[in-house]
């Protein structure tokens, strides 16, 4: 096990609907097999964190990401409007490899704690 992998072993999986999965991951996971569509495409959030996007979801009628657009918008400018499940990695090495490397566990749990969790609905502790 490379010391990438070791440090930096998970993704994060968004639905449409906002449902999130934190997934194990190594830079020799298929991207592609993870989203499970024919052809991923890369968007660069920042220099370590990568979104995937199904270049056919809009044909296939995968329904508006929502949740990825507003944490695309925590990082960025707005950018074109995304369908389908996104996977959130790592950083790419398109030089290298055409691999993602994985979230480290801190990065996982920022862009949850920080991005996704904001999304939810979640009922907040009320005091009298």
């Amino acid at each position: 096990m490379t010391s990438t992998q070791a440090t930096a072993p998970y993704a994060v999986m968004v639905q449409p609907d906002g449902w999130f999965e934190l997934a194990d991951w190594t830079p020799t996971t298929a991207v592609a097999d993870a989203l499970n569509c024919q052809l991923a495409r890369p968007v660069v959030v920042s220099g370590e964190l990568t979104m995937w996007v199904d270049e056919d979801a809009v044909p296939h009628g995968l329904a508006y990401n929502g949740p990825a657009a507003k944490v695309l918008r925590v990082f960025r400018a707005d950018g074109p409007p995304y369908f389908g499940p996104v996977l959130f990695t790592g950083r790419t090495d398109t030089v290298a490899d055409s691999g993602a490397h994985g979230l480290t566990e801190d990065q996982a749990l920022q862009l949850i704690e920080g991005h996704l969790t904001r999304l939810a609905k979640i009922p907040q502790q009320r005091t009298r």
